[in-house]
């Protein structure tokens, strides 16, 4: 991922270094999980040469190991990760998440969600933005930060990736960041800009700030001139000084 920084009131070296730093280290995120992705791709592969396209919900056991690599990998940044397949891509699951959380002292446990679209509990991912943009784009996504209420049941980040195979898509290899951890990872480096700072999502939404007056989950109306964006795929804005503090929350309705 390239660092894209624009003149402005956080447009200094200590900012944009910031940003960098964070930049890298979900993309290390993204990286193991186009791995996940690359071998679901090799399972759809394999499948089809032996004449059994599409999958069996048996064959993701196959993904296991590297999905508990990414987690061991990512440990203490990454809650959770897995595949999440499209609609009808298994033979034997019309609906399908292989997700897996974080060791927990017994080692990874299994994600549980009622996918029976007859169930008053049912959970349809295909309307999330996790799944959505990389289905829509082909590109990696960052989603969040969210209350999740399925996996983590905190502020989360969800990064995901587009599996394809043959140029179809058949689903999206991803990992749960959580929200907190990026903003422990932020604060020392806001505190040392020297002034007030905060990082927000492309929707406006702090994800970091050094200023009491601006706390983290709070919707920001973030004026053009003031923002900073981060890299691709990530859309964040950071903003320092001055403007950081005159900044208050959008109107209400906005979410």
């Amino acid at each position: 991922m390239i660092v894209r920084a624009t003149a402005g009131p956080a447009g200094n070296r200590e900012g944009q270094d910031l940003l960098a730093d964070i930049t890298a280290a979900i993309g290390r995120v993204v990286g193991s999980v186009t791995e996940v992705g690359a071998a679901m791709t090799a399972l759809a592969a394999a499948a089809a040469r032996a004449g059994r396209n599409p999958l069996r919900r048996a064959d993701l056991a196959a993904l296991r190991p590297l999905v508990a690599q990414v987690l061991a990998r990512h440990r203490g940044f990454a809650a959770g990760a897995g595949v999440v397949l499209a609609p009808d891509a298994l033979t034997d699951a019309p609906r399908c998440i292989d997700w897996w959380w974080a060791d927990r002292g017994t080692g990874p446990g299994h994600l549980e969600v009622d996918l029976d679209p007859g169930s008053a509990e049912f959970y349809d991912y295909t309307t999330t933005e996790w799944y959505r943009e990389p289905a829509r784009t082909g590109q990696p996504c960052i989603a969040g930060p969210y209350v999740d209420y399925i996996c983590t049941h905190e502020y989360t980040f969800t990064v995901s990736v587009p599996v394809t195979d043959e140029g179809r898509f058949v689903g999206v290899a991803g990992a749960d960041i959580l929200a907190g951890e990026v903003e422990r990872m932020l604060l020392p480096g806001l505190s040392r800009l020297g002034q007030a700072a905060i990082l927000v999502s492309g929707s406006g939404r702090v994800i970091a700030s050094s200023t009491a007056h601006i706390l983290p989950r709070t919707v920001l109306r973030i004026p053009a001139a003031s923002r900073m964006t981060a890299a691709d795929p990530l859309p964040w804005m950071l903003v320092s000084g001055p403007a950081a503090a005159a900044h208050g929350p959008a109107p209400p309705g906005r979410s």
